[in-house]
Order: C-alpha cells, then sequence, then structure tokens
C-alpha cells in the first residue's frame, strides 16, 4: 500500500506541476509579447548528472527597454553566446520569460499532465485491487 500511495502523492504533484504550466503558457500566448534575443552568457548550475547551462538573454520589449534575462529551462551542452532565440515575454511582468517553441510551450506541459493523470488512475487502480501489477512487487 505504501507504494501506491509514493505513486499517488508523486502523481499528483506531476499533474499540479503540469497545471500550473498550462495556465502560465496559455496566459503568455494570450497575453505575451514576442521578441527575439540574443544569448549574452550561460549560467552554470551543478547537477549530479554534471551540471546545466542555463541561457541569459538579452531582448528589446515592444516599449523600446532592454532587458536581460536567465531563461528558466537549462541545456547542455552551453548554447552559444551571440545566437539568436526567440522568445515570449508578459509585458506586465519581464522576469516572465519563455523560449517561443511549441515543444516547450505546449507539448511538454500537456505531457506533465498525461503522465500525471496516468499515474493517478494507475495507483488509484491498485489501491482498489483492480490491476495489482504491483502485488508482485510487495
Amino acid at each position: 500500500m505504501l507504494i501506491e500511495i509514493i505513486i499517488l502523492v508523486v502523481s499528483f504533484a506531476v499533474l499540479a506541476g503540469g497545471a500550473v504550466c498550462l495556465q502560465k503558457v496559455h496566459y503568455l500566448l494570450n497575453n505575451g509579447k514576442k521578441a527575439e534575443a540574443t544569448i549574452v552568457g550561460n549560467h552554470f548550475e551543478s547537477t549530479r548528472q554534471g551540471g546545466v547551462y542555463y541561457p541569459i538573454v538579452k531582448f528589446l520589449t515592444d516599449k523600446q527597454e532592454w532587458i536581460t534575462q536567465q531563461l528558466s529551462v537549462g541545456f547542455k551542452p552551453k548554447r552559444a553566446e551571440g545566437g539568436k532565440v526567440d522568445i515570449i515575454y508578459d509585458p506586465d511582468d519581464l522576469g516572465n520569460v519563455e523560449i517561443d517553441s511549441t515543444i516547450m510551450l505546449e507539448f511538454l506541459p500537456r505531457l506533465l499532465v498525461v503522465i500525471g493523470l496516468c499515474g493517478v488512475i494507475f495507483g488509484v487502480l491498485e489501491i482498489l485491487d483492480v490491476t495489482e501489477l504491483l502485488k508482485s512487487v510487495h
């Protein structure tokens, strides 16, 4: 029963994270402004797998203000300085900047929701002893 509860908790967390991402994306797509940004640097954050680079971009807003912002998505290897990337930003919160890509804005948030839903359904079916796939693990 403990494994099923862990599956449910993790699945609800993934589902909630996906829902929050979808809400943020929906807001950005409806209210955001698009711009071309230049990569001016990369911020390295160490991980167990070696680390990841978060691009720091500079872009011009629709009000002709230059903004420098670290993106929330990291890459390995790092992105080349001077490279261009299409972004979408919230004109009311210039810290809310995302890469303007179908994968980042639509596919990944939906994938999180689907994975979370599948986990919740699986966990509930296991608790109700409908599937009994985890019985061999106990």
